[in-house]
């Protein structure tokens, strides 16, 4: 079932393969900011993908790096900038 899901995924949203690319960013996120891996591998696909916005509990809300910001939904500031942006 889970394949199928992904299958599905992969037909209806734009999916950013794990480029070297994309890892050597994510190693620069690491590094210089201090995400642990995986949080620094989606942030840099996200930007590799052109992504203005990224949407995680698990990163602090409002961080902003190469053209993305994170919003923490969950989070009181976070919050209020996706409502203002939803309207």
């Amino acid at each position: 079932m889970i394949v199928q899901d992904i299958a599905a995924w992969q037909e209806t949203a734009l999916c950013v393969p794990t480029t070297g690319s994309v890892l050597i960013r994510a190693g620069d996120l690491v590094t210089d900011h201090k995400l642990n891996v995986w949080d620094a591998v989606i942030f840099a696909a996200s930007a590799e993908a052109g992504s203005r916005l990224l949407l995680s509990e698990d990163m602090q809300d409002g961080f902003s790096w190469g053209g993305v910001t994170l919003i923490n939904p969950f989070h009181p500031a976070g919050l209020a900038r996706m409502q203002a942006l939803i309207g």
